[in-house]
C-alpha cells in the first residue's frame, strides 16, 4: 500500500475535521494521553528531565564535611580501592571522608576470594535458607536509579541493614550485598556517600559497588548475528572519570540516536508528525534522566512502525480504537524491550497493526539498519551506534587501578537454547561464553544462575533450570552469582 503525503489518510475520515492533523492530537486520544500521564508522571518530556521526579529519585547526596564523623577503626589499614573512593571524592566534590570508612566496601580482591564459596542456595531468600544462615548474599541489586526499580537508596540501604545485623547476630558473618544499577553510577555513588558518613551503621554488611552495564556482541545462535546483554561489574570506583565518562559517552550516543532516528523518519514522512516528546511520553517507553535504557533502536523502530501504520488505519478506525491498539502495543514493548517486530504475537495480541505497510516498513527498517548494532561488512566486528560493544567495555574496565570482576547477568535466554536446541546448537553457546571469557583480560569469572529465587516469567521447570546451571559451570569454569533480595520480607 502506497501512501502519497497528499492523499495521507491524516486528512481523510475520521480526522477530515479535527483541528489537528496528526491523530494522536485528536481529542480523544489527546485526553487518553493526559490521562495516562497523569498516572504515569514519569513518563514526561524529553526535555524536562524528569524535574518532576528529582525529589522522589534524590538528587546525589553531597554532605557537608562536617557532617562526617572521625575517623572509623583508624588502626586498621584502608584497602587501595577505599583509599581511590576518598581520593575521588575529595577531588571531585571537595569533601575529606577518611578512608577507613569505607571498610565495609569490598575490593576486587576481596570478591575474587568470596565467589567459589557462593552457591545458588546462597542466593535464595527462602524462610529455611533465612532462617538457618544459608542465605547470605545478594549480587545484583537495583535501585529507582534503574528503569521500573521503585526503591530509593536509603530504603534499600536501611533493610540491608536491618537483615544484616539479624545475619551477623546468628552466624557470626557478614551480609554481602552488591548495588547494580543498570548503566548508571549515580545511586551507588549516593550509596558511598551515606556509607562515609555514617560507617558504624553498616558494620554487618559488605557492599559491592557495581554497575550493570549494558553491551553487544555478536551471537552464534541470532538470525541477525549479534545481541544485547547486560554484564554485571563489581568492586569499582564509581568516581572513576575512566568510568563515568565511558557510561556518559554511551548515555550521549542513545540521546542522539534517538533524535537522528526521528528526524530521519520525519524527513520520509512528516505527515506523521513523529515526536521526540512523543516517545518519551508513550507509557512503554519510560526513561530516566540518564537514559539508561538499552535497545532503544528496537523500541523506536516499534514506535516509528506502528505510529505510521495506525496513521494508515485511520482510515477507517475511530480514534479510541487507534489509541488502545497503539497503547497495547507499547505496552508489550515495555513488558519485553528485546521485542522486535516479528516476536509481538508472542504476547498475545489478538490485533496485528504492525508491518501492514510494505513501503513505509521497508524504509523504518533501512533507517533501523544504520543505527542498530550490526556487524561492520568489511571488518566483520560488531559495530553499535548506541551501544557499548563488548571489546570496549574490556578495555574501560582494564584501565581501571584494580581491575573489577565480571559476571554475565541473566543469562537465562541461553537457557531457552538449552532446553529447543540440540546439544550441538547449545554447545555453540557455551564456547561463545567462554570466547567471552578468555578476551576478557581475567575479569569475567562468574555467571548468575537460574534459581527460584528470581522473578523471571520464563516458564521454564526447575529441572530445566538445574541443567542448565550445572551445563554452564561444568563446561565454562564459571562461579555462580545471583540476586534475591526483593523477596526478603522484613
Amino acid at each position: 500500500m502506497q501512501i502519497k503525503s497528499s492523499q495521507s489518510p491524516l486528512y481523510i475520515n475520521k480526522f477530515s475535521n479535527m483541528e489537528h492533523k496528526n491523530p494522536y492530537k485528536s481529542a480523544a486520544i489527546h485526553r487518553n494521553f493526559e490521562a495516562n500521564y497523569k498516572e504515569n508522571p514519569s513518563t514526561i518530556s524529553f526535555n524536562g528531565l524528569f524535574s518532576s521526579l528529582a525529589n522522589k529519585i534524590g538528587q546525589i547526596f553531597i554532605p557537608k564535611e562536617d557532617e562526617f564523623p572521625a575517623i572509623y577503626n583508624s588502626d586498621k589499614p584502608s584497602s587501595p580501592l577505599a583509599t581511590e573512593i576518598a581520593e575521588s571524592i575529595k577531588q571531585n566534590k571537595g569533601i575529606k571522608i577518611p578512608p577507613a570508612n569505607f571498610e565495609c566496601i569490598m575490593t576486587p580482591s576481596e570478591i575474587r576470594k568470596i565467589l567459589p564459596k557462593l552457591k545458588e542456595q546462597n542466593f535464595e531468600c527462602s524462610e529455611e535458607n533465612v532462617e538457618k544462615g544459608i542465605y547470605c548474599a545478594d549480587l545484583d541489586y537495583q535501585s529507582n536509579f534503574t528503569l521500573n526499580s521503585k526503591e530509593t537508596i536509603t530504603e534499600i540501604l536501611d533493610r540491608a541493614v536491618k537483615y544484616a545485623d539479624k545475619y551477623h547476630e546468628k552466624t557470626g558473618e557478614k551480609f554481602v550485598f552488591a548495588f547494580t544499577d543498570h548503566d548508571t553510577v549515580e545511586g551507588v555513588q549516593r550509596v558511598l556517600y551515606e556509607v562515609g558518613k555514617n560507617p558504624d551503621k553498616y558494620k554487618n554488611l559488605k557492599i559491592i559497588p557495581g554497575l550493570k552495564l549494558s553491551y553487544a556482541h555478536k551471537a552464534p545462535n541470532s538470525k541477525i548475528g549479534y545481541e544485547n546483554s547486560d554484564m554485571l561489574i563489581y568492586g569499582i570506583n564509581p568516581f572513576s572519570k575512566n568510568i563515568t565518562s565511558f557510561i556518559d559517552k554511551t548515555i550521549f550516543a542513545r540521546k542522539k540516536m534517538v533524535e537522528d532516528f526521528i528526524a530521519k523518519v520525519n524527513e520520509l514522512y512528516p505527515e506523521y508528525e513523529y515526536s521526540v516528546n512523543e516517545i518519551v511520553k508513550q507509557n512503554g517507553l519510560k526513561y530516566k534522566k540518564s537514559f539508561a535504557v538499552s535497545n532503544l533502536y528496537w523500541r523506536i523502530r516499534e514506535y516509528t512502525e506502528t505510529k505510521g501504520d495506525i496513521a494508515i488505519k485511520s482510515m477507517s478506525l475511530d480514534p479510541d480504537t487507534i489509541y488502545n491498539d497503539f497503547l497495547r502495543i507499547m505496552n508489550t514493548l515495555d513488558r519485553n524491550p528485546r521485542l522486535g517486530s516479528q516476536d509481538i504475537t508472542s504476547e498475545g495480541l489478538d490485533t496485528r497493526i504492525i508491518n501492514q505497510d510494505d513501503e513505509v516498513n521497508k524504509k523504518i527498517k533501512a533507517i533501523f539498519d544504520m543505527y542498530s548494532t550490526h556487524k561492520d561488512s568489511k571488518t566483520q566486528k560488531v559495530v553499535s551506534t548506541a551501544e557499548n560493544v563488548y571489546d570496549d567495555m574490556i578495555e574501560c574496565f582494564s584501565n581501571e587501578t584494580e581491575k573489577p570482576v565480571m559476571a554475565l547477568a541473566s543469562p537465562y535466554y541461553f537457557s531457552h537454547y538449552y532446553e529447543k536446541s540440540d546439544s550441538e546448537t547449545f554447545e555453540q553457546v557455551v564456547n561463545f561464553l567462554k570466547e567471552l571469557k578468555d578476551n576478557s583480560n581475567g575479569m569475567l569469572i562468574a555467571f548468575e544462575s537460574l534459581s527460584p529465587g528470581y522473578d523471571l516469567d520464563m516458564y521454564l521447570p526447575k529441572t530445566t533450570i538445574d541443567r542448565f546451571n550445572n551445563y554452564i559451570r561444568e563446561n565454562t569454569k564459571l562461579y555462580e552469582v545471583g540476586g534475591s533480595f526483593a523477596k526478603l520480607k522484613d
